[in-house]
Order: structure tokens, then sequence, then C-alpha cells
């Protein structure tokens, strides 16, 4: 486990911090040297990431940015200067810029200027050890530099610093045990066959990885402690320490990054240097862009050029949007990578690369794999969740780099965990694959999920404790006695708190499920994969139409408040909905809508004037504003069309549900009573879809189906976590059949009644306050519910 309140305690709130900072930042007004390097870490910063800070609260956050940088510098080059007087050696290459040419700044000198190096130094060593320095590792270093750098400023570079826990679920999941360091130092390019499989490689070399996007250095820490205990003790220490620098390397482009990273390799390397007695050692960790777009200068190590060609890669990518990078940047992208190599794979307009939404983090693995590794070699990356499933996961599913076939061997699949901690909303899994395979299906998955039942649903802070060893006790029915409670074992770990300090805590504090990934379509090269089990119980054919709500693009002319009303024929108006106003078995209220056809492009214009002059004096006056309207599909058709609407829009009875966002809340719309309009139709508006029936119990029997729990899970591992996450093409993968009449059919229907029943006797609050409130009926409801729908999907036989 990792010392973090050792370097803690030269954060952000400390007093060194304060002084050295205040120091920079008055320099950095009065000291030429000071704003030269400033000026010229600015354009490296641009030039790489682009104009990500401009956004940001704050006077100067690029000052801000550049002076934390540098205060990080200093307290990490302090703690590599008492390590290498501690246990004898000397680091050849401490600065970041060493080894390329990417940055003209040396840090060290900058450090001189603004404080004394003699006074820090004594200061730290006043709180450090070499049991200390043993004990710390990288989790240790980035706990430093997030209590360093804010957040904001973090999550603006993409900077997702993953914990030591999953770092070695990711190397742990490819095939490492298997090699030792091999008898050739030169494990990086080998010396051998460019062709050779990594078997060829491993009787020579052995196994060499990279991480190219290496952060605070949690991953090159894991994989030198798995090399570490994989090599016998007979061998030799110095060759031990020379094979392993020559088998581990890591590049990043941010400067701070590549600090981190060389004393988290230190660290994890301690042990073998004390054994060797090592008089200098030099580290492959390399301050250049891993792509080769921002930075083309070459790297060197040991006096030599540096071209890695590694076994494994390791690693979580940049998790940026396309739109955030420079001009400069996605013309290179576009310029080297993005033909070549098939990246960004859309229809129509969004085939070139450039669709602002586009996550460059799958794109960045491909071209590493492409640049770095070996034939047959294994890559284990983190990545977002759900690149499993919908548009945002097109390009990884179909597992191609080029003309280089890839294999999913495994995936941890980290669901709502939040293994990046609770200030990033970020849910993750490990994808690891193996390169020139065939890709094969099922993918053997591990599902992570809280030991504590009640963990998901509270935030982190569940109402249950459980040690390790012990079951949580349901909890008892009103006429059955609770059991005893027992006092915890307090050396056992706590189980109610994900735990993502090590794969053991992991282990202890999670609860891991063995399933498995299938391709929805196999056929489909591109398919979203859903589990095997509870996520594909609910898949299959759906027999009716999905239908959109109503889209005029004219809020201004078509939404109608009560005082126009008055003035208007109320005909052609109609109750109409938007996401604010629908919860799960009824509504929450509703707007006033024009509608003045019955279908798109009815030519009905002579009739309404006729018939309907205020309404259609009214939409005369706003001729010019419904000329303006953009959408192709209101090009026909009368001035006033709108689109989205058919005899479905009009049928008796519509299960809708918001399309946008993810909350799967469903409900059967009729009729309503409003105060002006009487009893009048619900039209469902442009966020809503919905499937439209004449018969009452088939749209309630299929509103139970879609809220109860098992199609809820589906609807979840389909999803995508995109704007349009519950759009036709997701639902429609549901299988709902057309009414049957057996007794289930009509027993869901009638509960999905009684539901729609209960929700009207609590709208009498606010949206959020009912959203925190139980109904005790309602979930009796639907409790009965989700028993018969499992039963159901259970038993073909009876549902089809």
């Amino acid at each position: 486990m990792s010392d973090r309140p050792t370097f803690e305690r030269w954060g952000r709130g400390s007093r060194l911090y304060r002084r050295y900072t205040e120091n920079a930042t008055t320099l950095l007004e009065t000291d030429e040297a000071v704003r030269r390097a400033h000026e010229k870490w600015l354009r490296f910063f641009v030039a790489s990431h682009g104009d990500v800070l401009t956004d940001l609260p704050g006077e100067a956050p690029e000052v801000e940015l550049f002076v934390d940088s540098l205060y990080f510098d200093l307290v990490v080059d302090r703690l590599l200067e008492f390590a290498e007087r501690t246990f004898g050696f000397a680091l050849a290459n401490r600065e970041p810029r060493a080894n390329t040419d990417a940055l003209s700044v040396r840090f060290r000198p900058l450090h001189e200027r603004v404080v004394d190096l003699d006074a820090v130094t004594e200061e730290l060593e006043a709180h450090l050890s070499a049991d200390a320095l043993r004990a710390a590792d990288a989790d240790a270093i980035r706990s430093l530099y997030e209590s360093i750098v804010p957040r904001e400023i973090r999550l603006e570079l993409g900077e997702y610093y993953t914990p030591r826990g999953v770092a070695e679920l990711a190397v742990g999941a490819m095939d490492v045990d298997t090699f030792s360091l091999g008898a050739d130092a030169g494990a990086f390019d080998g010396g051998a066959d460019a062709g050779a499989t990594v078997e060829d490689h491993t009787a020579t070399t052995g196994v060499s990885f990279l991480d190219p996007g290496c952060g605070s250095g949690v991953f090159l820490s894991v994989c030198i402690d798995r090399l570490l205990a994989a090599t016998p003790e007979s061998t030799d220490p110095a060759d031990v320490v020379s094979r392993i620098t020559s088998s581990v390397a890591g590049i990043d482009l941010n400067p701070v990054a590549v600090t981190s990273a060389k004393l988290a390799y230190v660290l994890a390397l301690l042990p073998a240097l004390k054994r060797a007695d090592a008089d200098a050692v030099e580290i492959p960790v390399f301050l250049t862009d891993a792509l080769g777009i921002t930075c083309e200068e070459p790297m060197t190590f040991r006096g030599e050029p540096f071209e890695p060609s590694v076994t494994h890669l390791v690693g979580n990518p940049p998790w940026i949007t396309w739109g955030r990078l420079p001009d400069a940047v996605k013309r290179r992208w576009r310029e080297t990578y993005v033909d070549r190599l098939d990246l960004f794979p859309h229809d129509g307009i969004e085939s070139r690369l450039g669709h602002a939404n586009d996550d460059v983090s799958v794109p960045f693995v491909w071209v590493c794999i492409d640049r770095y590794l070996r034939e047959g070699g294994q890559a284990s990356f983190v990545l977002k969740r759900n690149l499993s499933k919908g548009p945002a996961g097109t390009l990884f599913r179909t597992l191609a780099v080029g003309d280089r076939s890839l294999d999913v061997t495994h995936v941890h699949d980290f669901n709502d965990l939040h293994p990046f901690g609770d200030q990033v909303n970020a849910n993750a899994a490990v994808y690891t694959l193996a390169a020139d395979a065939h890709s094969t299906f099922p993918i053997d998955t591990t599902s992570w999920t809280p030991a504590c039942p009640n963990l998901a649903e509270s935030g982190g802070r569940p109402e249950c404790t459980v040690s390790s060893g012990e079951t949580a006790p349901d909890k008892a029915a009103p006429d059955e006695t609770a059991p005893d409670e027992t006092a915890p074992d307090e050396t056992a770990p706590d189980k109610t708190v994900p735990d993502f300090s090590d794969a053991s805590a992991v282990r202890a504090t999670l609860t891991a499920a063995d399933t498995e990934l299938l391709p929805l379509d196999p056929d489909d090269d591109a398919s979203t994969w859903v589990r095997r089990d509870a996520e594909r119980a609910a898949l299959g054919a759906c027999d009716h139409d999905v239908r959109h709500g109503v889209k005029d693009d004219a809020q201004d002319v078509f939404s109608i408040d009560r005082e126009t009303l008055s003035e208007l024929e109320p005909d052609l108006v109609y109750p109409y909905i938007k996401s604010r106003h629908v919860v799960k078995y009824g509504l929450f209220g509703h707007e006033l809508r024009l509608v003045p056809i019955r279908k798109v492009d009815e030519d009905n214009e002579a009739e309404l004037r006729a018939g309907f002059p205020n309404t259609y004096e009214y939409l005369s006056d706003r001729r010019e504003a419904l000329a303006a309207r953009s959408s192709s599909w209101l090009q026909q058709g009368p001035f006033y069309n709108v689109f989205g609407l058919g005899e479905y829009t009009w049928a008796d009875y519509k299960v809708v549900w918001c399309r946008l966002g993810f909350k799967p809340h469903f409900a059967v719309v009729s009729t309503v009573d409003d105060e002006d309009l009487g009893t009048k139709q619900v039209v469902p508006g442009d966020h809503f879809m919905f499937i439209a029936t004449d018969d009452e119990r088939e749209a309630h029997f299929l509103c139970a189906l879609l809220n109860s729990a098992v199609y809820q899970r589906s609807l979840t591992a389909i999803a995508s976590d995109g704007k349009a996450s519950l759009s036709k093409a997701v639902v429609s993968e549901l299988r709902l059949p057309e009414w049957r009449e057996t007794a289930d059919a009509r027993r869901l229907a009638e509960l999905s009644v009684r539901a729609h029943g209960i929700v009207p006797e609590h709208t009498d609050t606010s949206k959020r306050a009912y959203n925190g409130t139980t109904i005790d009926e309602l979930e009796r409801v639907q409790a009965e519910i989700d028993r018969i729908v499992e039963r159901l999907v259970a038993d073909d036989t009876t549902f089809l």
C-alpha cells in the first residue's frame, strides 16, 4: 500500500506550496528567465493540447498550471535526489526533457531561482525515511499530483489517472506470468526478425512493455513488479536492472506526467537497485507524443536512437474528444492515420474525421498498436465502458487496425463503480486484446459489482456493513425477527466501499461475476455486445413500430400559452408532453401545442382558412419564422407543415418514453382533462418515442414489460451513454410481442393500470420531490410485475 500521507503533506495546502507558488508568480512578472521559460512551456502546451484552458475559471489558468507544474516537479525532483543519496545510485536522466528535444525548458535552474533548494531538501527530508520511500508507489505520486493540480484542469487535459488495482487487473489479464526477462537486454527491439511471433521473441528477449500515455507511471510500476516477481533470485542483480530498463518503457506528452512516471519507475525498481549496487541508471520514460503528431523529435536511450517494438502495450489513453484538439493536430490525424487505419468509421458526412464528440482514446490505442506492437502481441487498456455498445464504440467493435485483426480475450467491467473516484463521473472497463488473431465470441468477462447490495444506490455510502467472510442478512419481514447483531471483525477489510488501491483490495471489497459478451447481431461486425445472462433475457423480436413524437422546429410559433389560446379556435390545440412531464406509469403535467394538420404534408390550407380563420391568421402572421426553419423535412406541404405526425399520433393509447439521456421511464398516455381544452388526446413531443395501439390492454401490457427489472437491465446493457440513448434502434432490440390473451398478459396489463392509478395520487409536489419518494403501494405492484416478467422470459413457450 502507498504511503500517501507522507507525500500529500506537500500538497496544495502546505506552507511549501504557498511559498513556492507565491515566489514563482512574482518572478513571472519580474524575472526575464522565468518569463521566457513560461512562454516556451506555453507554446509547447498549446501545440500539444490546444486551447483547453481558455474556458476554465480564473484570470490566468495557464499561469496557474505552469506554476503548479513547476512546484510538482520540485517536490518530485527532491524525492528523487533523496532516493539517490539513500540508496546509492544516480539517475542519469532526471529532467523530463531528457532523451528528447520536445521541450526546451529545463526545470532545475528555475527551481533554483524560485527557492533555496537546500532549505527545501531539509524540509522534505525531515518527514522522509528510507522505509517510507520503499512503501510509496505510483498511487502516492498520483495522489500528490491531484492534491496540487485542480480537478478542473486535470479533466480538461483528459487525465484520468488509474488506481493501482485497475492497472494490476489489466496487466494480470495478459499472458505475462509465462514470460521471463530473457537473456538479451535488447527487449524493445529484440534484435530478431520483425515478423517473428511473441513466442519467438520470448525465447531470446522475453517480454517488453510500453505504456504510450504513462501518466503517473502506475502501469510501469505494475509491469516492473510482475517482472521482478517472475525473475529467479539467482539472476545477477545488475542484469535485472539492465533487463527491466530494457523491457519497460513509458511515453507521455505532459512534462508533469513524465516527472511522475520517472519517480514511480525508480520506486518500483528500488529493490533491484539496492541489490545491484548500481552507480548510475537511465530509465526509458520519454517526453514526446507517442503518435508522432505534435512532436516528431526522435527519442534516444543509452546514447542510441530509441524506436520501441514491444510484446505488450498497456495503459489508460487520454479521454478527450476530437473537438477539443488543436486544428493542426486534427490535420495531422487526417493526413497520417485516418485513411490508412480506417479510423472513425461513420456514415455519410460524419465519415470525415472531425465529428466533434468522437473520443480519441480508441484511435490512440489503434495507432499505438500499429506503431509499437509486435505481431502476435497483446494490449490491455482502460477505456470507456460504453465501447461495447452504441455508436461511440463502433471503431472498437470492428476489431481491426488497418489490415491487422484483433481479438478481445477478456473484459473487466466495472459497471457504475467509478474507479477514478467520486469526483470523476466516468464508467470504465479494461479491455485486453490479442493482435493478429481472429476475433472470437463469446468474450470472457468479469463483472465487478459492490460487495454490499446497497452500495450502488447509496453513492458509495451504503446502509449495510459487511466484513470479509460475512454475509449481509436480508432485511427482516414485518412478521420475522431480525438476527442478533454481532461485532464486526475489526481486522477484516470493510466491504462497504470499493477499494481500488490494489487488486487484492478490489477482490476484497467487490464481487466478481464471471459472464460473457456476445454480439447482438453476429453478422454485423460493429454490433452491440451484450452479456449472455441477464442482459440478453429481454432481447428479441419487436412486433411493434416505434414512432417519433411531433417535431415542428418552431417552438415560439407552435407552443401556445393560455392567453394566446383565448385568441384561437381550441380545436387544433392539444395537450403536449415534454421530457419533464413523464415518470414511470404517469404524467407530471403537460403544455399546449398547436398541431394544425393531421399528418405530414397534408394539404389542408383551404380547410384551415375557412374553418379556423383565427388559427390561420395566427400562422400567416408568423409565415416568415416558419419559412426560416432549416429542416429539409419541412420543404414540402403547407407553410406550417410539421413532421413526426401520422395516424399513429391519434391512436387511442400510446406507450411513451423520452429518447434523450437515459431515464427508462415508460408510461401509457391517452387523454387528459385540461382546464381550457376539456378532455383531449395527448400528443407526444419531439423528445419522445412511442408505440401506438388502440387496445388499452396491449398498451399497459407493453408498459409493464418495459418498466420491469429484466427489461430495464436489458436497456442498460444495449443503450449507449450518448444523447439519444433510448432511440428507436435501441428499444426495437427488445422482445415486445403483440397482445395475446393469456392470464399473465392480462395480469401485467391490470398491474400497469393499477400503477397508473397510483401515480396521480402523489403528483401534488415537485417532480424532484416525487423522484425522491418511495411509494410502498407502487413498489408492491412493481415487484409483482418483475416476478411475472422474469418467469415469462425464462419460459419462451408461454411468452411467444
